[in-house]
């Protein structure tokens, strides 16, 4: 299974990411403002490259997955800024499948956020969660893993399909690993 190689090439990679967010005092306001910004540092130049390389062909359901909007609205609502990373070149049809998996799996990292938030109602960062309650109910994780397994693309080039999430972790491992710090002093 693709899925079961990407998981085991990027293992790494996401304890290391698992273990910046792990830092961060989500009680916190500006760590969870640190947090969004590090995800729209990554995300949206994420999602604009896969806009243009035509991810939709391969996803006709991108529109309702991206989440730039979302993130957007978020980083609005905590008067937060960012600067987001140079937008990555992904060379193929499985490098996109890849970058989309981080994503897509992201989203089971977001309810572990939203759940460390809740523990703080009171917070202004209650009302800034539109990024981290997207996609719910909306079995986004396993229709992509759908396509992920019988996509012709990843079947024939693996490890494209690991490059891309490669790609894709690093960003936002470059991203976040500044805040953590932060939070972590």
């Amino acid at each position: 299974m693709i899925h079961d190689l990407i998981r085991q090439a990027t293992h790494t990679s996401h304890r290391r990411l698992d273990l910046a967010l792990s830092w961060l005092d989500l009680g916190k306001p500006r760590y969870y403002a640190g947090f969004l910004r590090g995800q729209a540092e990554a995300l949206l130049p994420i999602e604009t490259a896969l806009d243009h390389g035509g991810i939709d062909r391969l996803l006709p359901d991108w529109k309702q997955r991206a989440r730039t909007k979302a993130l957007e609205h978020d980083l609005a609502v905590m008067d937060v800024s960012c600067d987001p990373l140079p937008m990555p070149r992904f060379i193929n049809d499985a490098q996109m499948l890849g970058a989309v998996y981080v994503l897509e799996a992201s989203r089971m990292g977001a309810r572990v956020m939203l759940a460390r938030l809740a523990q703080y109602p009171d917070s202004c960062s209650i009302g800034a969660t539109k990024y981290l309650k997207h996609g719910f109910g909306n079995r986004c994780w396993p229709t992509f893993l759908d396509v992920l397994e019988h996509h012709p693309a990843a079947l024939g080039d693996p490890a494209a399909v690991v490059q891309g999430a490669e790609i894709a972790f690093g960003m936002f491992e470059s991203a976040l690993i500044p805040v953590a710090s932060l939070a972590a002093e």
